[in-house]
């Protein structure tokens, strides 16, 4: 079945000389990211929603990309933001958070929003899975509760879904984002911009210890972190995204006038 077309398209949204480039997930698609957007842009900032390479169509095709590509696609936003926008914040879930975090040890971006980023995942397992290469080529991806993942109050029915994401997930692309994950650590005490680092108590993709691991690598600045007590991996659509958009909305108000 072929995903709706607004769930895997990008997404631009024009507004104020502050462009957001919002990165989404691994194996995932801009829907994770939309409803963010659209509530930033309803706020005046300009929005940049990028769909990553061999992500929104099939897992066959995501097969054939690795880390490389995914960050060719996040500095080719920067570059389109650049455009318009005299400033450009990279913010990102999950691994669009490590991809925001690779931008700014480039200091390709003057601010970062990291949700969800990994140092560590929480599925013991991905870290042998080149073990299981020569017999496979992908595997099937874990499901978290459902209630850690929509919110609850939400009026968006089984109908209407709002992620596009694959069931499973191929292990050579996998290998080159656990390879990533180390590289981005060893970078990260160069960066130097405004960061806000977001961690879901609930999250049961990412070891939580991660955000404190960034925290701790980040020695140029004092980013700020919040936890989220009531969502799990997909902050941007759990029962606390509301809030999640007031506080990026209040990081950009907070340093716009030194980005």
């Amino acid at each position: 079945m072929k995903p709706q077309k607004r769930l895997v398209d990008p997404f631009y949204f024009p507004g104020n000389p502050v462009g957001c480039l919002l990165i989404h997930g691994f194996s995932g698609s801009p829907s994770e990211m939309r409803y963010l957007g659209e509530r930033l842009a309803a706020l005046g900032w300009t929005v940049l929603g990028i769909r990553l390479s061999g992500h929104g169509t099939t897992p066959e095709e995501m097969a054939n990309t690795r880390w490389e590509d995914w960050v060719s696609d996040a500095e080719a936003g920067v570059t389109e933001l650049r455009k318009t926008c005299s400033k450009v914040i990279g913010m990102g879930l999950s691994m669009g958070g490590l991809l925001a975090l690779h931008l700014a040890t480039l200091d390709l971006v003057d601010g970062l929003v990291s949700m969800n980023s990994p140092m560590l995942l929480a599925d013991r397992r991905t870290r042998y899975v080149r073990l299981i290469r020569p017999f496979r080529k992908f595997v099937t991806k874990p499901k978290p509760p459902i209630t850690a993942q929509v919110p609850s109050d939400s009026r968006v029915t089984q109908l209407k879904p709002e992620r596009f994401v694959y069931d499973k997930i191929p292990i050579d692309s996998l290998i080159s984002l656990n390879k990533a994950i180390h590289k981005v650590r060893r970078e990260l005490k160069h960066i130097k911009c405004p960061a806000l680092l977001m961690q879901s108590r609930k999250d049961f993709t990412v070891d939580s210890a991660s955000v404190q691991m960034i925290r701790k690598y980040i020695q140029a600045c004092e980013p700020e972190v919040l936890y989220w007590e009531h969502s799990g991996h997909i902050l941007t659509l759990g029962t606390e995204r509301d809030e999640v958009v007031l506080k990026v909305h209040e990081f950009l108000q907070r340093y716009n006038k030194f980005l």
